[in-house]
């Protein structure tokens, strides 16, 4: 079953609840952990365009560095112009250095498979990619389902990236 059926259904005691999302941020960290196969990489695992519906509906990339991505993220307004455009967070996080970290980019309950209380599976690997480290975070926010104690439960369990996903809600 999934976990968004599951949670939903009232099938997981608010300890079920909570171990899974704290099981769910140790893979999370596990993905982050592994080493880039250069530097600033933007793409898939085999180092092709990464798919990802956030930023469009066709494989993009691969971006040999994070201001080429996010370059096209701001539909390529230059990044001295991107406060006026978009917003001051734009701006700043456009700005900062991030370490690339492969992500699941599409962590959603509906793609978590629990069985016996425990996580058994992540499934629906078609974005999964190489991305700034705070992808993940803003990524896991991209589908708002009515399910807020799984946000808060992420938000206490994985290194938060409000700023960025400001910046993110932007465009």
């Amino acid at each position: 079953m999934d976990l968004q059926r599951a949670w939903l259904a009232g099938y997981l005691s608010l300890a079920q609840k909570k171990q899974m999302v704290s099981e769910i941020a140790g893979y999370i960290e596990q993905l982050r952990r592994l080493e880039p196969p250069r530097k600033e990489i933007v793409g898939s695992a085999s180092l092709e365009g990464g798919l990802d519906y956030r930023v469009g509906f066709f494989p993009s990339g691969p971006f040999l560095t994070h201001e080429e991505f996010h370059c096209f993220l701001r539909k390529n307004i230059p990044i001295v112009d991107s406060t006026k455009a978009f917003s001051q967070e734009v701006s700043d996080c456009h700005s900062r250095f991030y370490r690339s970290c492969f992500a699941h980019a599409d962590l959603c309950p509906r793609n978590i498979i629990i069985d016996n209380g425990r996580v058994a599976a992540l499934i629906d690997w078609e974005f999964g990619s190489w991305y700034p480290k705070y992808w993940e975070y803003t990524k896991a926010h991209d589908v708002q389902l009515k399910m807020p104690d799984w946000y808060e439960g992420l938000e206490s369990s994985l290194t938060r990236y409000d700023e960025e996903l400001k910046a993110e809600r932007t465009f």
